[in-house]
């Protein structure tokens, strides 16, 4: 097959997946116009909307399949979309959440409130109405994600995130270190419940004083690659206490073999593997549960390779390329 990914690289994952497809034997290019500090580089290519479009001609005529990414096709306006479906090209929509999840439905399902997306409720239903009036299929990570968008697609599939495994050396949380070294590091504080996360970590050591011994480390505005160095001298790492889900931090810190700490709803924690390793905190119970992990030296590392196990098992490029794939051929 012939797949072009576009235009919204999110968390390394449009490089990752057409890396792998290649892998496999197919042809794939990813194109992508939006660039933060994380600088993403791998398997794709970093352009803008102008150069992309001088290109479309040509990218459309060689494609068999269009992947679009967060809500965005090649024109702001999805006039694209009409044309491409009319050219008979396949087309698939990957959702990742932020571009779906709308106020009220928040409000109606996870008991935090998160800050403001990208859009309105009334302009992410207005766009959700037009992008599936031609793509039939959607695509999303989880069961966080689903309930937004499952109402406008024909079909829409949960795919988990996908990570290059080998490219994680494991380090283990040691079983001697009686100062753990604990890691934040949001690219949204507002959604990541960063407040929360210092409060806890004021009271905690306020309340370990002389009892326990722990760093706190928060990595912000760092590239990807910078951030992933001290990841690995981490022995606890924190994601995120509001969404109710985990995102690719999470999974890069399991890769690692380092226990994670956040919050999973109840309703999506059901529908993720049983062996799912990550500790349960809510902001009310961080402290507490910290202060258990920072205790027990041994259970950190227990979970270390727990996640690791977990993230071979259910997130490795390969195993979630082959679901991608059976995805493409349905479609």
């Amino acid at each position: 097959m012939k797949i072009v990914h576009a235009s919204t690289e999110i968390a390394g994952q449009m490089g990752i997946l057409c890396k792998e497809l290649r892998k496999k034997d197919h042809q794939a290019a990813g194109y992508n116009t939006f660039h933060t500090y994380l600088n993403y580089q791998g398997e794709i290519i970093n352009s803008d909307a102008f150069e992309i479009l001088k290109d479309l001609e040509f990218i459309v005529q060689k494609s068999d399949i269009i992947h679009f990414h967060n809500a965005n096709t090649f024109f702001y306006d999805f006039s694209d979309l009409g044309l491409l479906k009319k050219l008979g090209k396949k087309m698939v929509m990957h959702h990742w959440g932020s571009d779906v999840r709308t106020e009220k439905m928040v409000g109606s399902l996870n008991p935090y409130k998160l800050p403001p997306t990208y859009f309105s409720d009334e302009e992410i239903d207005r766009q959700l109405k037009i992008i599936s009036a031609h793509i039939d299929t959607a695509i999303v990570q989880d069961y966080e994600a689903y309930p937004y968008v499952k109402d406008y697609y024909k079909k829409v599939y949960v795919l988990p995130l996908a990570c290059n495994v080998e490219d994680f050396t494991v380090s283990y949380p040691s079983i001697d270190k009686e100062n753990p070294l604990i890691i934040h590091a949001p690219t949204n504080r507002a959604f990541k419940g960063s407040d929360h996360i210092e409060a806890a970590i004021k009271k905690l050591r306020k309340k370990l004083k002389g009892k326990g011994k722990f760093t706190y480390q928060l990595l912000e505005k760092m590239s990807h690659d910078q951030a992933l160095a001290k990841y690995r001298e981490a022995d606890i790492i924190i994601d995120q206490l509001l969404c109710g889900t985990y995102g690719m931090f999470s999974v890069e810190a399991m890769a690692m073999g380092k226990p994670v700490v956040a919050f999973i709803r109840d309703d999506v924690r059901r529908k993720f593997p049983k062996d799912l390793p990550i500790v349960q905190a809510t902001p009310e119970t961080l402290k507490d549960v910290l202060q258990d992990l920072i205790k027990n030296p041994k259970k950190r590392h227990d979970i270390g390779v727990a996640s690791r196990k977990y993230v071979e098992t259910y997130h490795a490029a390969e195993r979630v390329t082959d679901k991608l794939i059976k995805i493409y051929r349905k479609l």
